[in-house]
């Protein structure tokens, strides 16, 4: 049996273009700006746990596509770990060598702005509310944009 490289998840920022191309083209392209769980994500909370960590990157690539004055559209991938550069300055943010297929796509993570409801990061405690959808429902996310 050959060896599987092992999978990491990330979280990419996506602009409306990239979701387009993504959903006509089946796969993103080129070197891509992500977010994962890092050493350093897990040594900056060190009583946390996988899904903890999982929710910070996640939360790190939404807040990524406002500071960019993008929608808020985030696809969760699984990609293999060779293909991570993470050499890059501490945090969670890495870069992505592509092309990640949309088979690789688990789901996507939209604004809630694009759906309708308050979408804002609460100052409060500075959570970008998501919405989940199935990376089958790509065309359907698309149509929010």
């Amino acid at each position: 049996m050959a060896d599987i490289a092992p999978q990491v998840r990330c979280y990419v920022p996506l602009t409306p273009e990239r979701a387009r191309a993504l959903l006509d083209d089946g796969s993103l392209l080129g070197d891509l700006v992500a977010f994962v769980v890092t050493d350093s994500v897990r040594r900056s909370d060190p009583g946390g746990d996988d899904e903890g960590w999982e929710y910070a990157a996640l939360q790190d690539a939404a807040a990524y596509c406002l500071e960019q004055s993008e929608p808020v559209l985030v696809a969760a991938a699984d990609v293999a770990r060779d293909t991570i550069d993470d050499s890059g300055p501490t945090g969670s943010r890495v870069v992505v060598h592509g092309p990640i297929s949309m088979p690789r796509i688990a789901s996507l993570h939209v604004g809630d702005d694009l759906v309708g409801t308050a979408g804002e990061v609460s100052q409060a405690d500075d959570v970008i509310e998501l919405s989940w959808y199935d990376a089958t429902e790509l065309a359907d996310v698309c149509a929010l944009l």
